[in-house]
């Protein structure tokens, strides 16, 4: 074997973020709907982005965010996954870095908030997108984004749709969330999204069908896209150490063995 049969493994990792979004069209012009009024300075809807693991939440909402950096500069997208970020402290410092405000003398996170409700309110609008929110210890930061932040619409995303009646009732009257809830991709949704990651990550004609048949058939049942990535990525590399241009069925049945031994969650395996 003389070159690797990957061309870009970055494509198969559960960050990676695809020019096209397949399967998603609604669900991306709803959420385009719910910001559309921060273009004439109003604030927008706030929403509540359910489902389970591994169906395209984040990467949806992350796409609509990068859309609207192409193609406006008056309107600030931030992104925040709570699950590293769990408490206000944590997130108003993310927020900052965010926003490119820099601090060399060390002040409260109260006293950081207020520049960057001054930095935010120079925008038309702000777009926050809270990831994984069921993780958080706290709420201080909403009440202030809620108060302060003068034109914003607020996403936030949870595998857990019943999280939210754990919320205050106060905050939960305040934010006026709408619902989304994303379904699972059905089998021919799941092979179309595995081929395309295919194209992208390896090098045409490596994949044996059978082999490749396997992973979609495991990826579908599991309901979780990760899981194929998961596979796809490992199976390729068990080819390579065995030197081979094919990827083939004993790859796959090999990276099975070894997702099998991994955690339940496998997010951060993918």
């Amino acid at each position: 074997m003389n070159g690797s049969i990957f061309i870009n493994t970055e494509a198969l990792e559960q960050t990676y973020l695809p020019r096209l979004l397949p399967y998603r069209e609604e669900q991306h012009k709803y959420l385009a709907e719910c910001i559309k009024p921060l273009f004439n300075r109003r604030s927008g809807t706030n929403l509540l982005i359910t489902g389970a693991p591994g169906i395209g939440k984040t990467t949806c909402v992350r796409f609509i965010l990068r859309k609207l950096m192409e193609e406006t500069e008056n309107i600030m997208p931030i992104y925040i996954n709570c699950w590293k970020r769990d408490t206000s402290p944590k997130i108003i410092n993310e927020i900052a870095r965010l926003s490119d405000i820099k601090t060399l003398e060390k002040i409260s996170s109260d006293e950081l908030f207020d520049r960057i409700i001054l930095r935010l309110n120079r925008y038309d609008g702000v777009v926050f997108a809270f990831d994984e929110i069921d993780r958080v210890k706290d709420f201080d930061f909403l009440y202030r984004i809620l108060e302060d932040v003068s034109h914003k619409t607020i996403f936030l995303v949870t595998n857990l749709s019943e999280w939210v009646a754990k919320m205050d009732r106060r905050l939960i009257s305040r934010l006026l969330l709408d619902r989304l809830e994303f379904k699972p991709y059905n089998y021919e949704e799941t092979r179309g999204i595995l081929y395309e990651r295919r194209k992208y990550a390896f090098v045409p004609d490596c994949w044996d069908y059978d082999a490749f048949e396997i992973v979609i058939r495991k990826t579908f049942t599991s309901k979780d896209i990760r899981v194929g990535l998961f596979l796809m990525k490992n199976a390729g590399e068990n080819a390579e150490s065995r030197g081979s241009e094919k990827i083939e069925v004993k790859d796959v049945e090999k990276a099975l063995k070894k997702l099998e031994d991994l955690p339940k969650d496998i997010t951060n395996f993918v």
